[in-house]
């Protein structure tokens, strides 16, 4: 701590509780300190306490360096160095620094002064006032973090593919991004002014999703929505829109801000995908087909309401699907199908398929043709297994009538070409011997005759020959 230097001017004790009384009402520290090296303190107002949270004694038991010490330790030699250079320069000088308070906080604040000089130019005391500017500087950072917000949002906004649309508090538009421009067709001098939802309006627009929408805006409510609009061609597209109100910190309705995604060609996509599922529905219900899946990365068993109905299980029953899978094929057919699925899971083929019986729960035994597929991803790697299953359970019972009947055929042909072919062989005989006896002169009858009995025993075989090779394999 340095004492006052005699040789400076000092305000007289009377003037100083009079001057005290005068600047007590400023909103603000008022000050005079010595121009020594160290500016030592020679008045602060009453309102030093308020700023700094420490009592006007503990700065006039410091005057040298207690105020100093309170400057924030990043701003403390530019300050000194700045004010030194102008009292150096005889200028004026202002400066915005930050203090740290006797409660630890930090105040941001302004200070304003000037030297005051001897007639030998040097100078004598500063005088100068100092004033808490948090609140500013507080609201500068909010309003500088903000602009940056902005200037993101309204880089996103410029750049997305979506559309992006803002209106005022009427639903008037007053910006609309170039997404939108591409979307629609329209630009921001063709649609501004022109109200939120302007497009909603023509052939094939949802009433009721239309009416939820004006609801939400009237409420000033978010929304999102799918919609179908109109281009600038007058061309149908479908939107996706997320629509949020826009509010100012006093909660008071700025407008709307809504994004837009063209969704037509997935809608396109999926009208196509439920026109496919309805006419593979109707297939699958006229042949009375059951599908069913494998989740081979959940091993996830999925089947649809006629799978349940071919295996003889109420729908959607607890019963492991696998278990009933298992339980429910027939014991001599139970190798078959563990090869054709050990060569769909080891990739050795891509689509198998095979008729096996199955034993319903109350003791039936019905035929199931099945088919199925391999799933793969794009890596190559097997993630499921898809199939069919349907009863032909009629189907092979007609099949094994008609493989009994082809059997009693090739019985029937081989017996009775035995019994035609005996009288065939004696008349071939008593043939030949009257040839050899000489006995007969017209041998071309004979010649004839014996030509005869050939063919017919030819056709014999031939007959024979067709109903041994009846073919099965269709019905195998």
């Amino acid at each position: 701590m340095s004492a006052q230097d005699n040789n400076h001017p000092q305000i007289p004790e009377l003037d100083i509780e009079k001057f005290r009384l005068l600047i007590n009402h400023i909103p603000g520290v008022i000050y005079r300190c010595a121009g020594d090296e160290f500016f030592s303190l020679q008045f602060f107002s009453d309102q030093i306490m308020s700023l700094t949270g420490y009592p006007l004694s503990y700065f006039e038991e410091n005057r040298s360096d207690g105020y100093l010490k309170l400057v924030h330790p990043e701003d403390r030699e530019r300050l000194k160095k700045r004010m030194r250079h102008a009292i150096d320069a005889k200028e004026k000088f202002e400066f915005e620094y930050r203090i740290i308070r006797k409660n630890g906080t930090v105040c941001w604040v302004l200070e304003r002064g000037q030297g005051i000089y001897e007639e030998a130019n040097q100078v004598s005391y500063v005088d100068g006032c100092i004033f808490d500017i948090s609140h500013r500087k507080a609201t500068e950072e909010a309003l500088e973090k903000s602009e940056d917000e902005v200037k993101r949002l309204a880089l996103v906004a410029h750049n997305t593919t979506n559309s992006v649309l803002i209106t005022d508090a009427d639903e008037n538009i007053t910006w609309v991004n170039e997404g939108f421009t591409r979307i629609t067709g329209y630009t921001l001098d063709e649609i501004r002014g022109k109200k939120l939802g302007y497009s909603l309006e023509g052939p094939g627009i949802d009433k009721k999703n239309h009416s939820r929408i004006r609801e939400a805006l009237d409420s000033r409510l978010p929304f999102n929505e799918e919609f179908i609009s109109y281009k600038k061609t007058g061309e149908p597209i479908w939107l996706r829109a997320d629509c949020q109100p826009l509010f100012d910190e006093e909660g008071n309705h700025m407008g709307f801000m809504a994004i837009e995604n063209d969704i037509t060609k997935s809608k396109l996509a999926q009208k196509q995908q439920e026109e496919l599922v309805t006419r593979l529905t109707l297939a699958t219900d006229s042949a009375a087909i059951g599908i069913w899946e494998i989740d081979l990365e959940t091993n996830k068993v999925i089947w649809d309401e006629r799978m349940f109905a071919l295996y003889g299980y109420p729908n959607g029953t607890s019963t492991s699907l696998y278990k009933i899978f298992n339980s429910s094929v027939h014991p001599e057919d139970a190798e078959m199908m563990a090869n054709i699925i050990g060569e769909l899971l080891s990739n050795k083929k891509e689509i198998n398929g095979a008729i096996y019986r199955i034993i319903l729960p109350d003791g039936q035994i019905r035929h199931i043709e099945s088919h199925a597929i391999i799933k793969k991803s794009e890596s190559g790697r097997l993630t499921s297994l898809i199939g069919t299953n349907r009863d032909v359970t009629e189907t092979a019972q007609v099949q094994e009538k008609i493989k009994a009947q082809n059997k009693m055929l090739r019985d029937i042909a081989f017996i009775q070409s035995h019994e035609v072919r005996r009288p065939l062989a004696n008349i071939l005989g008593m043939i030949d011997i009257l040839k050899n006896s000489g006995a007969v002169s017209e041998l071309e009858i004979f010649q004839h005759l014996e030509e005869s009995a050939h063919e017919l025993d030819h056709e014999i075989r031939n007959i024979v020959n067709k109903t041994n090779n009846l073919d099965d394999e269709a019905f195998r």
